[in-house]
């Protein structure tokens, strides 16, 4: 028989995997299997040694600590985790923003240093699908203020951790392929595979009885259940099924002599106009909806912080046991004469303790607010994942509290955006950073 080399195991660690003695066994590191000549060692310690020859045909970098299990169903063992964080391209632009995609990727792979195994950046074009290998790419600080991408040769991971940052970048041919056959790898778990569009997740979070009281009546956007609503609610908000960052968003009103006034948000710009009735609105918007899908949402009487709207965004994620935790909470105050609370759009935050503090004097219907909102975005996590064909690791909720006190959820999505600075805990920026590469060890079987 063939080798690639040898693996050398303790008596000790063999024993604690479940190890069958043979002569050869196969290895795996990521997506490459090989076959090693396997030789068990008298020694105490649990401990295991590769042959120059075994780590080169497996693409293990030698300074990199690689945990080990035996996958008795598959009959090979496991080295690894070998994480992959998929990005479009790999940013490299000398002015460093501490929100953009930049920080986000640099952030994470050094991460990832902390963690066992190898996690790197890859993109669609660094693959080489005959041997199963990607280039690699990992950040490396050179001074206070610069740092370069060193790159290398790994094999294709055990988990992707997908950092499409954007929808128009995960509509592209070349992205929706690559994602497609790496999901078609044996070994391979991939996670936070697309975003999500407002409509399905409606339809799919409105088959739970539970989730209804939370749910703001939604629908499709055409003019007869735009004038339904507008029979029915003060005001309604219009938005894109499938937009970002709150980009698009229309506000409507009745006034009382039947008219539509809106005003439109387009990042930190407004535009305010009025229409005569629901159809004339469907066609004064044409040219801004562009034949998108879009919905029409009940209006909730939102609670005022110092005069403003405001909603409460939690990351919400899967820690190193795939548990749901609630990784950062902060809520978004949206700009004067706003209703739109992105940070994007202007909008700022503020630390949601003060902000819950400011609304209710007594501590029980505060720790009553968060015990709620906490079951919510678990009932939302549990509900989505049951129903979507995708493994989810993190997700972004949004969370608005009308002035009953009652919590409505407004949104939710599938790539929240992160922040690398903060006025707040650095732990909390650092938790929502690791939690996602801790579940993706989880993911690889460790």
């Amino acid at each position: 028989m063939q080798s690639n080399g040898k693996i050398t195991i303790s008596e000790s660690m063999a024993q604690n995997l479940g190890l069958p003695l043979k002569p050869y066994i196969e290895v795996r590191a990521g997506q490459i299997i090989v076959t090693a000549e396997l030789a068990i060692s008298p020694d105490n310690r649990k401990s295991y040694l590769l042959s120059p020859s075994l780590a080169q045909a497996l693409f293990i970098k030698r300074q990199k600590q690689m945990l080990i299990r035996y996958d008795s169903t598959a009959g090979h063992l496991h080295l690894g985790p070998t994480i992959g964080i998929l990005s479009t391209f790999l940013p490299n632009k000398e002015e460093f923003d501490p929100t953009g995609v930049q920080a986000d990727i640099i952030y994470l792979s050094n991460m990832g240093k902390l963690l066992p195994g190898q996690v790197y950046i890859f993109t669609p074009s660094s693959i080489n699908w005959s041997n199963k290998t990607t280039r690699g790419y990992v950040y490396r600080q050179v001074a206070a203020d610069r740092g370069v991408w060193v790159a290398d040769t790994y094999p294709l991971p055990d988990v992707v951790y997908d950092r499409v940052s954007s929808r128009i970048s995960e509509g592209k041919e070349s992205i929706k392929s690559t994602k497609t056959r790496l999901m078609k790898q044996s070994y391979l778990k991939y996670f936070n595979p697309h975003f999500l569009n407002k409509w399905k997740v409606h339809q799919i979070l409105s088959n739970n009885p539970r989730l209804h009281p939370y749910l703001p009546e939604t629908n499709l956007l055409n003019s007869e259940n735009l004038q339904n609503m507008l029979n029915k609610y003060p005001v309604l908000f219009v938005k894109p099924g499938n937009g970002s960052l709150g980009y698009g968003i229309i506000k409507l009103k009745k006034n009382e002599r039947g008219e539509i006034n809106y005003v439109v948000n387009r990042g930190r710009g407004r535009l305010r106009t009025q229409a005569e009735n629901a159809g004339e609105f469907i066609k004064k918007t044409q040219k801004i909806r562009k034949d998108k899908q879009y919905i029409v949402q009940q209006g909730i009487d939102l609670a005022l912080y110092r005069g403003s709207p405001f909603d409460i965004r939690i990351i919400y994620q899967k820690d190193g046991r795939g548990e749901w935790q609630i990784s950062k909470k902060f809520v978004r105050v949206a700009a004067p004469g706003s209703s739109v609370s992105n940070l994007s759009s202007g909008g700022r935050a503020e630390p949601s303790k003060k902000v819950l503090k400011y609304l209710y004097a007594r501590k029980e219907s505060i720790e009553e607010r968060n015990r709620e909102i906490k079951t919510l975005c678990h009932t939302v996590a549990l509900t989505l994942e049951k129903s979507s064909n995708g493994i989810f690791g993190e997700l972004g909720l949004d969370i608005g509290i009308d002035k009953k006190g009652h919590p409505w959820l407004i949104e939710v999505n599938s790539k929240p955006r992160k922040t690398t600075e903060s006025d707040y805990s650095r732990v909390i920026i650092r938790n929502s950073f690791k939690r996602p590469l801790e579940y993706s060890v989880y993911l690889a079987g460790f």
